[in-house]
């Protein structure tokens, strides 16, 4: 019986440190909306300037999405649209933004680095 009890807490013990790993695997991704909200709000925009970004932060994401889908099998392929949609973007974006703020962003984008599998440099 102790035996059967000793078991039973070790296996409750460990699956409970497999579930709180497993968790969000996004982690500190979080919820694109959430991070264009706090860049906003980092990068002190003025209200014209900020839907102009929420704009194109909104139409990147669901083109990201769209082109995701579309190469799904080719990586290499995938990887190459995502770097060209990734400088469109920040074109975009250095318009909106003064001197500073885009000096800042850009700042800011280094800070989050190269992710793990995404291949961005």
């Amino acid at each position: 019986m102790k035996k059967v009890i000793g078991l039973f807490l070790v296996i409750l013990i460990s699956s409970t440190t497999v579930f709180a790993q497993s968790g969000n695997r996004q982690g500190k991704k979080g919820d694109p909306s959430k991070r264009s909200e706090k860049m906003i709000e980092e990068l002190k925009l003025d209200d014209k300037q900020a839907a102009e970004f929420r704009k194109v932060e909104t139409e990147f994401r669901a083109q990201m999405e769209k082109e995701r889908e579309a190469v799904k099998e080719d990586r290499s392929k995938m990887r190459e649209k995502m770097s060209t949609m990734l400088s469109e973007k920040d074109a975009q974006i250095k318009k909106i933004l003064t001197d500073e703020q885009y000096k800042l962003y850009q700042e800011k984008q280094k800070a989050n680095g190269p992710r793990k599998g995404h291949g961005r440099k």
